[in-house]
């Protein structure tokens, strides 16, 4: 049995299936497939069954499963202890943060990082909320810059802000002079919203559902700022977090409150429970609470 077997393995139960297990370890298929079959043999035991083409653990995987993420863990802990002995170094710091926080938060945070711990080793994942969970939960990850709701299980949470909605119109747009509005009254309005992928966009349809609303989707985008660059360019209207919101780069653009109660999305930090914090680790973590944190 080896490292590399294990993390192959534990690469197929989060991913589902072989082809992308194989690229997210940058190895063939074949490859891949081959290393499983190394694996079981060495224990004896079928890891996984095959129903109705879905790979689905067996008990014996569901164990072997459970044990490889704690050997990571552990490896990758005894890698940061070992880097960090160089004490002027601050060691390693590896972040996830949502693709929607991202922008927003890192070049706000990174330089002050760079500038405390200019040999600090800095990794950072900007992907959706289950995969760097995901990745926090095998041990890859320091420190998690998330949105509630998600599986907090061996994560300590610490609230940062809470992120309000608001309309955002073109200049033009007759709701332009509104400081309030309902959301009745964007009814046939066409929308510009993220895709589904993102946690952001499925909790904006949430708001909407709960308001008896259906927003008609004129354009879906990937990033927030392609969704402001097409509100400029008067396409349509969308509702957008505030952290977005940068009055020099928003030409064109004006932000309305939505009445009753605002909606929002809760901005949270998370780092494992129990899990070794390098020196440059824990300065990054005092600095974004210090930036970001509400009274």
């Amino acid at each position: 049995m080896h490292l590399h077997q294990l993390k192959y393995f534990v690469s197929i139960v989060d991913t589902g299936s072989m082809t992308k297990a194989a690229e997210r370890c940058f190895i063939s298929q074949p490859s891949i497939s081959q290393q499983l079959s190394k694996l079981e043999e060495s224990v004896g035991k079928q890891l996984f069954s095959r129903i109705k083409g879905r790979l689905v653990l067996t008990d014996a995987g569901q164990v072997m499963y459970e044990q490889a993420q704690k050997i990571l863990t552990d490896v990758e802990e005894a890698k940061h202890r070992v880097s960090d002995l160089d004490e002027n170094s601050g060691g390693h710091v590896s972040i996830g943060i949502l693709p929607t926080l991202a922008p927003y938060v890192l070049p706000k945070t990174l330089p002050a990082l760079s500038k405390n711990h200019p040999d600090a080793t800095v990794t950072v994942r900007e992907e959706i909320s289950e995969s760097i969970v995901a990745a926090a939960g095998r041990g890859e990850l320091d420190i998690l810059i998330e949105v509630l709701p998600f599986d907090e299980s061996n994560l300590h949470v610490e609230p940062l802000f809470s992120d309000d909605f608001y309309v955002a119109v073109h200049e033009d747009d007759p709701l332009a002079q509104r400081e309030v509005v309902s959301i009745d009254a964007l009814d046939d309005m066409s929308f510009i919203l993220l895709e589904d992928i993102h946690c952001l966009a499925r909790q904006i349809e949430q708001y909407c559902f709960n308001k008896q609303f259906v927003p008609k989707a004129l354009f879906q985008a990937s990033q927030l700022a392609t969704v402001k660059q097409l509100i400029q360019l008067n396409y349509g209207i969308s509702i957008l977090p505030r952290i977005c919101i940068d009055e020099d780069a928003d030409a064109g653009i004006r932000y309305i409150k939505l009445a009753g109660e605002t909606p929002s999305r809760k901005v949270v930090l998370a780092t494992a429970e129990d899990r070794y914090i390098s020196p440059a680790a824990e300065y990054f973590i005092s600095y974004v609470k210090e930036q970001f944190q509400e009274a």
